[in-house]
């Protein structure tokens, strides 16, 4: 197995980071002898364009010979939501092929507002980033390497970290460059709360009591990875300070998370807690979704599902905070949502331009699967567990598992509501969907112009 060596050196000035210099190494036997193939790439941007590769410079690329030539062009993308760029050879390399460059911290557009938290970004006392949005890598071809993550805090204050998604300082894993990408880092001067191997970093103290929802969080995410047969595993949760109203956000890679909060405070504490119970809760349930829309539904979907049950069914969130987020999550992404029809395969063409239409999977992904549960635990065939435990976001599921289980517990009809679903067919939950304390409540809506039909819960009086 070959691998690749990365090293992270950021550089302080002005109460920040200014800069990072990536350095990284890898044989030359592992670079594809194909000059029509890239022999690097990166994410040039993603999701429409919100999310880019921060700019870079005092690049170069060199192997046992010298200065590698190369010429940079469009490269093939292994997920449809992002363009990649890749750096083609012009001659065959030997040896060791080592590359260089500088990246620097983005520079927020003028109104901008939370998107998906994977870029490259400095507040006062640090920054934080991803792999998907800082890190040039060799084309393997999704093969897994082992890589030697390492920071160089050389030009850094005193008491400055380097936390990597695996590990702090010199971290070595075997991973898959798209597993490389998705991945996070905070450098700077950082404050925590760490429990063993869990830990919530942040930079600068927020308005709020962080300490306190670090602690928290802690408990449930022990009752999670218990849930999941994932006792030995580690988890990390870094905080971002944005400069703008709009935040509250988070974006998830396996085992961390990032999520934001405003500087200029406002935030719904209970909103924000369940964000984070989400996106903590996204490195068990998942499915493979390369071809965005094919697995949002259940990625999302069933992530919101077991962000909201296991909580309450495990006695640290009551009904009343269950309902208040069932509420949101389902009526108000999916029910009340005016793209509520909309297929599955048609929500991405828009959903970056047209945000209510992004929500949608999270609602409708959570009460199919809610209705799917019910409907085998009152068949006795058992539940959605039995398939969920069996993947993550590192090995994340097949569509055609999914398929194939709900044909088999719950035969034609089954699968024939799984395709409605997909095709954005209305859905009517089941009786008693969520246990005897909570009620559901049909309402009449006008949506589109037209009355309709939704539905809320209620804690039972």
């Amino acid at each position: 197995m070959d691998t690749l060596n990365l090293t992270l050196a950021p550089r302080w000035g002005n109460d920040t980071v200014m800069d990072m210099t990536i350095r990284g190494a890898f044989p030359a036997s592992g670079i594809p002898a194909d000059n029509a193939k890239p022999a690097l790439d990166y994410s040039d941007q993603a999701f429409g364009g919100i999310c880019p590769f921060p700019d870079y410079e005092e690049l170069t690329i060199s192997d046992d010979l010298g200065e590698v030539p190369w010429r940079l062009a469009a490269a093939p993308s292994c997920y449809s939501a992002a363009a990649f760029k890749g750096f083609y050879f012009e001659r065959p390399v030997q040896g060791t092929v080592r590359w260089s460059y500088r990246i620097l911290p983005r520079i927020l557009p003028e109104g901008y507002r939370s998107s998906p938290y994977y870029d490259f970004r400095a507040e006062p006392l640090g920054l934080n980033g991803s792999g998907m949005f800082a890190f040039i890598l060799p084309n393997t071809e999704n093969a897994q390497v082992r890589i030697h993550l390492d920071w160089d805090l050389s030009n850094m204050p005193e008491g400055a970290r380097g936390i990597w998604s695996y590990g702090e300082g010199s971290v070595e894993k075997v991973l898959s460059a798209w597993q490389i990408r998705l991945s996070l880092f905070n450098t700077g001067i950082m404050q925590s709360v760490e429990h063993g191997c869990f830990g919530v970093y942040w930079f600068s103290e927020p308005y709020f009591a962080v300490k306190d929802v670090a602690e928290r969080l802690y408990p449930i995410y022990q009752y999670m990875a218990d849930y999941f047969h994932d006792t030995g595993s580690s988890f990390r949760v870094f905080l971002r300070r944005d400069p703008f109203e709009i935040s509250g956000g988070g974006s998830a890679c396996p085992y961390a998370f990032i999520s934001g909060y405003s500087a200029m405070g406002g935030m719904d504490a209970d909103k924000w807690f369940n964000v984070l119970i989400h996106e903590m809760t996204h490195t068990w349930p998942s499915m493979a979704d390369f071809n965005v829309g094919e697995g949002t539904w259940f990625s999302e979907g069933c992530t919101e599902f077991y962000c909201t049950m296991l909580p309450y069914r495990g006695g640290f969130l009551d009904a009343e905070f269950t309902v208040k987020c069932i509420n949101a999550k389902i009526k108000g992404r999916y029910y009340d949502n005016v793209h509520r029809e909309m297929p599955n395969m048609e929500i991405p063409k828009i959903q970056w331009q047209d945000r209510r239409a992004q929500e949608v999977p999270y609602g409708r992904g959570f009460l199919y699967l809610a209705n799917v549960d019910l409907q085998l635990r009152q068949a006795g065939k058992g539940s959605i567990d039995d398939i969920v435990v069996k993947y993550s976001v590192a090995d994340p599921m097949p569509l055609q598992e999914w398929k194939d289980f709900v044909l088999e517990r719950l035969g034609e009809k089954g699968l024939q509501e799984f395709e409605d679903m997909a095709a954005g067919k209305l859905m009517v939950p089941e009786p008693d969907l969520f246990g005897p304390e909570i009620v559901t409540v049909r309402d009449e809506i006008e949506l589109n112009g037209k009355k309709t039909i939704s539905y809320h819960w209620e804690v039972r009086k």
